[in-house]
């Protein structure tokens, strides 16, 4: 009986510390945006000649990465929240916040990196 206690009283204050630490909506947008910076930046400094044709084409990447963010909902889940973006009437989790902190979700980070192949064929059609 005391030790069925102990592991309610140990479940409850953490329920407690979850819900009091949630990240605010900002820290998943920081987050997201940092990371998505990175990737983006990463990827553009593996293709040759890209930044030209990105200015060529009057793209501004700062832009397209403000635009997902702006399109961003976090959703609160009572011990953690969840940010989500919808692109073509699909939405994708894109981070998870608890304790805290905010994770960027890997598999949508893929998605993202998988992305860069859409840019190898774009920069092929210029050509």
């Amino acid at each position: 009986m005391k030790k069925s206690l102990l592991i309610l009283i140990i479940i409850a204050i953490v329920v407690v510390a979850a819900k009091f630490t949630v990240p605010t909506e900002e820290k998943h947008h920081q987050v997201a945006r940092q990371k998505l910076s990175s990737m983006v930046n990463q990827k553009l400094s593996s293709i040759d000649g890209i930044q030209e044709m990105i200015q060529d084409q009057g793209v501004d990447i700062r832009e397209l990465i403000q635009v997902a963010m702006d399109q961003m909902e976090v959703k609160d889940y009572f011990v953690c929240n969840v940010g989500r973006v919808t692109f073509d009437g699909t939405t994708y989790p894109l981070t998870v916040g608890v304790f805290g902190k905010v994770f960027m979700l890997s598999d949508y980070q893929k998605e993202f990196q998988n992305a860069g192949r859409k840019v190898d064929e774009y920069k092929k059609k210029l050509q």
